[in-house]
């Protein structure tokens, strides 16, 4: 009698071809999620290292200000007239002009 039929009826097939959905679906996931996050940060730390003294920024606490001095990991921004607050620089989200 052939045996080939009876191999590919019962399963068992090419282990890799079985995985292959799989794979896919890492692959896929890596493209759709972790691709952008890593570059959406990048973009971030980028923003922050380039923040200068008068640039109006956007803090994650929702107020808008003016930076005045900026520190190697905090920055001084004042928030209203003569109201200054240290943030850390991850506590800024984006440039405030970018609202407008």
């Amino acid at each position: 009698m052939n045996s080939a039929p009876a191999t590919l009826a019962s399963g068992e097939g090419n282990p890799l071809l079985s995985m292959l959905p799989i794979i896919l679906v890492i692959v896929l996931m890596y493209v759709l999620i972790i691709m952008p996050q890593k570059r959406r940060q990048k973009k971030h730390k980028m923003f922050l290292d380039e923040i200068k003294p008068g640039a109006k920024v956007l803090t994650s606490g929702g107020m808008i200000g003016t930076v005045m001095t900026v520190f190697e990991k905090t920055v001084e921004v004042e928030i209203a007239p003569g109201i200054v607050v240290t943030l850390v620089k991850p506590a800024i989200l984006s440039s405030a002009t970018d609202m407008a």
